[in-house]
């Protein structure tokens, strides 16, 4: 077995911990202007980046048995975690029970999703120019409002560009990208970024970073204008993505090993925040002007659902 790449791991770590740290101040939104835009922010390029690092390591998919053990290693924890959210969300909500396999809950469409990546990936990769189709269907697709959350359709279009941008990127790439030797320079690009996220960017226009939602529901922007609008959502993504590429860590550092453990995390943050989200905490961290708190609650997230007696419990479900 060759030896992990430390890169890799750090970056996966990182971004987990964004992805965590979102859905936390997703709560927060509308009560602080420094929490939005930092959502705003992360979400530019944390699932860009995790999208087109799982491209990179799709080598194998043109291999016999590879998609069949893909579907075992994420449709079944899919399925698994569609059902236990279900009624996760009685318990917490009191909804009605209603199981639908075909609409994913909450952060559960990136496990489908990837898997519809990897079956695409046969197709467009024998296709010329296929990251121009990909772009260019998902623009398109923006103006067809049946396209929405069912089988995560919409963002399986929106995000696809990125999982085969990292198909095709080379190790190579990584590495003139992490050599670069102005990172600091990579770092003050992205602090401009983040001030210009922060006056100019509200809240309210977060969903063309999610593209979950055909234009229709996307705001201001006329119809015919939205394809424009979100090429420039995708350029803004890739730039602030290889941007936080170019400032991962090349060496192994105290937390590269939670890299190797996203999807427990991932798969189990939701139980946490939500228990977050419904306690007086809430309440407590909008009064007091507590919102670093949720920094440390994001941190205190990753670093239990990475111990070993939580992995060992995931086990049967995610091998």
């Amino acid at each position: 077995m060759s030896e992990r790449n430390p890169y890799f791991d750090n970056a996966k770590a990182i971004l987990i911990f964004l992805v965590v740290l979102g859905h936390i101040l997703s709560e927060f939104l509308y009560e602080n202007s420094f929490i939005s835009s930092l959502y705003l922010f992360i979400f530019l390029f944390h699932m860009p980046a995790f999208i087109l690092i799982s491209g990179y390591f799709a080598r194998g998919v043109h291999k016999r048995g590879y998609i069949k053990n893909l579907a075992k290693k994420l449709l079944v924890p899919y399925i698994v975690f569609q059902v236990f959210y279900t009624f996760y969300y009685v318990a917490i909500f009191g909804n009605d029970v209603s199981i639908s396999l075909f609409t994913p809950r909450w952060a559960l469409w990136f496990l489908l999703s990837l898997f519809l990546w990897n079956v695409m990936l046969l197709l467009f990769t024998k296709i010329r120019f296929g990251l121009l189709v990909a772009v260019s269907l998902s623009l398109l697709i923006g103006y067809i409002s049946q396209i929405d959350g069912f089988l995560s359709l919409s963002r399986t279009f929106f995000f696809f560009p990125f999982f085969l941008l990292g198909y095709y990127l080379k190790k190579e790439h990584f590495i003139k990208l992490t050599t670069n030797p102005k990172k600091v320079i990579s770092l003050g690009i992205m602090a401009l970024l983040f001030i210009v996220v922060y006056l100019i960017m509200p809240i309210d226009e977060r969903a063309w970073l999610m593209g979950k939602q055909p234009y229709e529901n996307l705001g201001d922007v006329s119809l015919e204008f939205a394809w424009l609008a979100r090429s420039a959502v995708y350029l803004i993504m890739a730039v602030v993505t290889f941007l936080f590429l170019s400032l991962v860590p090349t060496r192994k550092t105290f937390f590269t090993h939670i890299g190797q453990y996203t999807i427990t995390i991932y798969l189990l943050h939701m139980l946490l925040v939500k228990l977050l989200h419904e306690s007086p905490l809430v309440t407590m961290i909008i009064k007091q002007d507590l919102y670093w708190l949720l920094v440390v609650f994001a941190f205190v997230i990753v670093y239990l659902l990475s111990r070993k007696t939580v992995r060992l419990l995931m086990k049967p479900i995610i091998k």
